[in-house]
């Protein structure tokens, strides 16, 4: 019975640990895709893409499924999801990226307009957009109207993307060429580390996971080596020979005197 219960023990443990290693694995966190240049598109996540809006260089997608096609990824960016090209990011993924969008510029519109679902005039949704908060996505090119500009900005609003040509906004300024967001992670405040430093900082994330990773198996070898050992220890032998009772039987030296 005790033998039993000690390899039912054994199987528990082995089968935590299959749960537990892939667990880790994924607790690294997000993971994110760069933008490292410009005109880089968001694009509907249908069989035929179309573009919902440019996003701003030196900014990050939020992977979803790499290599969704032979062409695209499925990505996040601020909550709206869609596709990417894989020749518009970076090949190598990032890990926990702060501040991974631009969200620092909000759009105020004219007293009169209203949102839009996409970039053309026909896609009136009656909500007003004059004195909402609306986070600036990016922009992309639409119906003109009356107006000379074709350029539509992107916003979020209640967690949806819609839209305002930008003649409606106070934020002219975002068509100018010298407008271009850049993200904390590519402004170079200090002089460039030496590449021994920059080696030491790409390998600590590595070396950390490794500890984790041997502190997990560590853990669940000791209590196996003890069941095992438990298990196949060598047992005394019983002496299933009967003891004589002295009482009953008078000692054996006793009657050798007679022998003699």
């Amino acid at each position: 019975m005790k033998r039993t219960f000690l390899v039912i023990l054994a199987i528990v443990i082995a089968l935590t640990s299959l749960s537990v290693l892939p667990f880790t694995a994924h607790a690294e966190g997000e993971q994110y895709l760069k933008v490292g240049k410009d005109d880089v598109s968001l694009y509907a996540d249908k069989l035929v893409p179309a573009a919902l809006f440019t996003i701003p260089k030196t900014y990050y997608v939020k992977v979803v499924t790499l290599n969704y096609t032979t062409e695209y990824h499925v990505v996040e960016y601020n909550g709206v999801r869609g596709l990417v090209k894989i020749s518009d990011v970076g090949s190598e993924t990032v890990s926990d990226v702060q501040n991974p969008y631009f969200t620092s510029q909000t759009i105020t519109a004219h007293v009169n307009p209203c949102l839009y679902t996409s970039p053309s005039f026909s896609a009136d949704t009656g909500i007003a957009a004059n004195g909402l908060s609306l986070t600036y996505l990016g922009k992309i090119n639409g119906d003109k109207g009356s107006y000379g500009s074709a350029v539509w900005f992107a916003v979020l609003y209640a967690n949806e993307l819609y839209y305002l040509h930008c003649s409606l906004t106070n934020n002219l300024e975002l068509l100018e060429s010298s407008f271009a967001p850049v993200h904390p992670n590519s402004v170079v405040t200090d002089a460039p580390a030496s590449a021994e430093a920059q080696e030491e900082d790409e390998t600590k994330p590595e070396k950390s996971f490794d500890v984790v990773r041997l502190l997990l198996i560590i853990g669940m070898i000791v209590p196996l080596l003890i069941i095992f050992v438990l298990l196949f220890r060598p047992r005394k032998r019983r002496n299933t020979t009967p003891r004589r009772d002295r009482r009953r039987y008078p000692d054996e030296d006793d009657y050798d005197d007679y022998d003699d």
